[in-house]
Formats: C-alpha cells, structure tokens, sequence
C-alpha cells in the first residue's frame, strides 16, 4: 500500500509539472511543487525527525523456566509537532521467547506493544534491543531504527524431583555423631503444630489450628535423624556442546534445585559445592527465601578449570565422617567417577554418583 500511494503522488507531481511545462500554466508548477516538498518534508521527517526515544517496559525482572507472562513495551518519542509514527517490537536472547499479543487498536504505530513472554532456560536472559518502525502521517517513507534499550531478566531453574533420591545415608561416623541435626521423614508420633510450608502434603493439615489462627497448619511430627548432605557439581567444561552448556547441565541444575527446597522440609542441613563455586550452606535455621539459592543456580555454569574429582580427597577429609556427598556429574563421565569413589565407598564413606 505504501508504495502505491508513493507510486501515485510521484505520478501526480511528474504530471503536473509537464502539463505546466506544455501549457504554461502557473498553476499546476505550484501544485506539483506542493507535492514535492510535501513528499520532501515527508521524508526528511521520518529520516530525522526522532530526536529523543525512551523505552519502557513492563515485564518481572525474574521468571522460572516454563513461566509464561504479559508483558508490555512502549516507545515515546519526541518529533516535530507530533507528526512521527512508530511501531515497536522488541527481540529477546535464546532463552526467552516473544508472542506477540494482537490487540483492538487500528493504528499499529501507536508505539506500544504487548506480547507473551516465555522462559525457556535459565539464566541471565535479556530483553532488547528494541526495533523501531518510524512513518510519516501519511505512510509514505518507513525508517528504521534500532534502540539499544536492555532490560535483564533472570530465569531460574524449574525443581524437577530425582527419581532415584532418598534421603537416608551419612558419613561414615554419623552412628557416633551426637551434633547431627539433620532429620528424616514424617515420622509416627504427633509432636505438634506450626505454620504450612509450600509443599506440606495436604494429608498433614490441622484443620482446627487452621481455623483458630485463620492461616493454614499442619501437623509436625518425631522424626529419626538423617546426616546432612553435600552437593558436589561438576563443574568442568565437559558439560559444553559447541560452546554452550549441555542440556544435561541444566537437568542437573533442576534436581539440585528440587533438593534445596525440599531439603528443609526433611530437616535435612544441605551443603552446595562446586568446581568453581563458593560454598554455599542451607541449613532449616537459616533457610528463608527459596528463591536465594535459585538465584545462585541459575547464574551456574560449567566453567570451571579443574574438576570437582581434584576437590574430593578434600571433600572427603572435610565432610566425609558425619555427611553423605552426592556428586553430579556428566554422564558421559558417569563410569570414571564411579571408579573414583568406589574406594572411599569401601571405607565405609557415603558418596554416591548421579548422572
């Protein structure tokens, strides 16, 4: 459409100023030369009109993997008289994915857009840059233009349940330890009530504490003691395809996740280590935001130098009396860990290998 009419004016204007050639006749050089400079100004609007453009979004600043949203972008831009149209559409790294939202308005160079926002790997994903379609008034001349406007986004890793976990096992003097805190299960004796715990089984609610409090209960248990636990990540550049994290890195990353939160809820004090990550402690006293240790896994990368198999004589000597270790490792690599660790499983030490 916007060539037709660009088509017809300069047809119109080529007319015109032969027909005044031909005849003389003043009249038509004056308006074939209000056509050009309406053409001419036309342009030059759309080609440096835009002076000053701010970008705002609506969109969370964090998303889990899966997690779909609304969200919004808006460009306002200051032109001469407001004559400058612009239709935006931002763009997205890998991670996230862009659904555009159609909505009632007739004129698509409102400057605004909405669309559905899907998180497909964590990480630090990004939103921008942002395009933008500039026209004049009468759809004549289309510029365009690329904003660098970058909002960041963190996706955190889904919690996926390990199908071969359990939370029984310790280090080799857990029998003799009398400083372990970690505790197993739901047990058999009724202990008391306290506040629900997303994730409590609904079988465990108290109805009458719910209703004297006015906020949800459940019933708490005894409970056995369980020796806490330390994560060790792999975090060597085995887990890299072409560059990029393997997807089993990730898997990995969803059941570490799906361990820290449901660490609490056993009792169970919980250690995460890495290749090249600091220490991190979770403990039930300390244990607060969920999303505090889901912000550290999803900034995890297999980036280290060495491998987490140089760290476990340490490991070993540091935690290996009172604690069970869990090594995550690739699994392409599965067999070589499990030759490492056979000895020390022979002395009695609880470390196991999950690929």
């Amino acid at each position: 459409m916007r060539e037709y009419k660009l088509t017809a004016l300069m047809a119109a204007t080529s007319f015109l100023l032969c027909s005044g050639l031909m005849t003389n006749n003043r009249q038509m050089y004056w308006m074939a030369s209000v056509l050009g400079v309406l053409m001419l100004g036309a342009y030059l609007l759309v080609k440096h009109g835009a002076r000053q453009v701010s970008v705002a979004r609506q969109c969370p600043p964090e998303m889990v993997e899966g997690e779909t949203v609304e969200a919004q972008l808006e460009v306002a831009l200051q032109a001469r008289a407001g004559l400058l149209w612009a239709q935006a559409q931002d763009t997205a790294t890998s991670g996230l994915a862009i659904e555009p939202v159609e909505t009632e308005s007739i004129n698509p160079f409102s400057g605004a857009a909405r669309y559905r926002l899907t998180a497909l790997r964590r990480g630090e994903q990004r939103l921008g840059p942002v395009q933008l379609t500039l026209s004049d008034p009468f759809g004549l001349f289309i510029h365009h233009q690329q904003i660098e406007d970058i909002a960041p986004i963190l996706v955190l890793p889904r919690p996926v349940a390990l199908p071969n976990w359990n939370w029984e096992g310790g280090g080799r003097g857990r029998f003799v330890a009398s400083t372990l805190r970690g505790r197993r299960g739901e047990g058999t004796d009724w202990h008391g009530v306290r506040p629900y715990i997303p994730g409590d089984p609904l079988r465990r609610i108290h109805w009458r504490a719910t209703a004297r409090h006015g906020d949800w209960h459940v019933k708490e248990f005894e409970t056995s003691q369980l020796a806490p636990t330390v994560i060790a990540l792999e975090q060597a550049p085995t887990w890299r395809t072409e560059g990029d994290a393997h997807p089993d890195f990730d898997r990995a990353i969803r059941h570490i996740a799906w361990i820290a939160l449901e660490a609490p809820r056993q009792g169970v004090a919980l250690t995460l280590v890495g290749s090249n990550l600091p220490e991190i402690r979770l403990t039930p006293e300390t244990y607060a935001d969920p999303r505090v240790l889901l912000r550290q896994l999803a900034r995890v990368q297999p980036d280290a130098r060495h491998s987490i198999l140089d760290d476990l004589p340490r490991l070993i000597q540091q935690y290996g009396e009172q604690y069970r270790i869990a090594l995550f490792a690739p699994p392409q690599e599965y067999s070589v860990f499990q030759a490492r660790v056979q000895s020390y499983q022979a002395q009695g030490y609880s470390v196991e290998v999950y690929a």
